[in-house]
């Protein structure tokens, strides 16, 4: 009898290890992605230039986009000298996407973007003010 309740153990502590391992395994790399992710948002967090042009051949009209922190999904910041409000980051993919919020007197403003070889692109939609505007930016030296 002892052996058989034995013998039991042994089975199942063959059957579980690959499990434990394969758990171990897996927080390791959520937190190895937790690190990268900040890494990633870390490099976001500075002041940019954006250049807002309306069209390829316009004058560069440049504004500050300012990304000050990153918690818990929620990015904060001001574009267009505008507190934004809703920021939240995406990096699934394999880049930064983030995207926000801005609002003033003729509504609310969609703004988003992503981060790619230390460059800002990025998309701002009014359908208040019936346009899409696609950006560029760098950080602001």
């Amino acid at each position: 009898m002892r052996t058989k309740f034995f013998l039991s153990g042994i089975i199942a502590m063959l059957l579980t290890a690959p499990c434990m391992a394969q758990s171990s395994t897996s927080v390791a790399a959520a937190k190895d992605s937790t690190s990268a992710t900040q890494q990633l948002v870390q490099s976001l967090l500075d002041t940019w230039v954006i250049d807002l042009r309306p069209s390829p051949d316009a004058e560069p009209y440049l504004k500050d986009f300012v990304l000050k922190a990153f918690d818990a999904q929620t990015l904060k910041g001001s574009f267009y000298d505008t507190p934004f409000a809703n920021g939240r980051i995406h990096t699934a993919w394999g880049k930064l996407y983030f995207a926000f919020t801005t609002a003033d007197g003729s509504g609310t403003y969609f703004h988003s973007g992503y981060l790619e070889n230390g460059k800002l692109s990025g998309l701002s939609f009014s359908p208040s003010r019936e346009f899409v505007m696609p950006w560029t930016g760098v950080r602001k030296q």
